[in-house]
């Protein structure tokens, strides 16, 4: 096989369990975050899927990937995004 499909097959799993471990680390932090604000959420699927209360509507977060989704129709990124639709 050629040399970029050998390289692939020797840090493509590394690679993997780092982005595993990356979401992971990501689910925790944005609760505590959270939390830390006193921003209201209830945790689902052991983490996975946050629903936020925001000022005046619900944030559907998934801290994993940083993306969101306000039931008011604004979607966007980062953990950081949902503090300031919820301050």
């Amino acid at each position: 096989m050629g040399d970029v499909g050998d390289m692939w097959r020797e840090v493509g799993p590394q690679m993997k369990q780092e982005s595993v471990d990356k979401r992971a680390n990501n689910r925790r932090r944005s609760a505590d975050l959270l939390a830390e604000k006193g921003i209201c959420f209830t945790s689902k699927n052991d983490g996975a899927h946050l629903i936020v209360t925001g000022r005046d509507y619900l944030i559907d977060f998934w801290p994993g990937t940083g993306k969101f989704i306000a039931r008011n129709g604004k979607r966007g990124r980062g953990v950081f995004n949902v503090i300031k639709l919820c301050l």
